[in-house]
């Protein structure tokens, strides 16, 4: 069985590294992204399982990135350490699989992958 792919998208470096060792070792095939304009580019060539991504970023935030994906998309995990409620309510309107503050721990990350992965 080949593993779920996995985008991780992040423009701080120190979280999208600690994010793709997680998953990495967790028999993910994960791909990083530090912003959302690559991480669009990357979507559209690549068929994902699974993005995981912050929803505050420059260039397209999350949320941007979310609402442009063609259907249908990849299912989207979007992570926020600081979120307008507009923001949640519209990755909500675009059916975002899941939204987790941050910070959060790790095996309740891992969970919210595989339910992902499994929808």
């Amino acid at each position: 069985m080949t593993p779920h792919t996995v985008l991780v998208v992040d423009d701080e470096a120190g979280m999208r590294d600690t994010l793709v060792d997680i998953l990495e070792a967790a028999g993910y095939d994960v791909t990083p992204a530090e912003d959302g304009a690559i991480a669009l580019e990357m979507a559209r060539s690549h068929p994902y399982d699974v993005i995981v991504m912050d929803i505050r970023m420059p260039v397209l935030n999350g949320v941007e990135v979310l609402a442009s994906l063609k259907s249908p998309p990849p299912q989207v995990v979007l992570m926020t350490g600081f979120a307008f409620e507009e923001q949640l309510e519209e990755a909500r309107a675009h059916n975002a699989f899941a939204i987790m503050q941050k910070p959060f721990q790790v095996p309740h990350l891992l969970q919210v992958i595989a339910a992902a992965a499994a929808a």
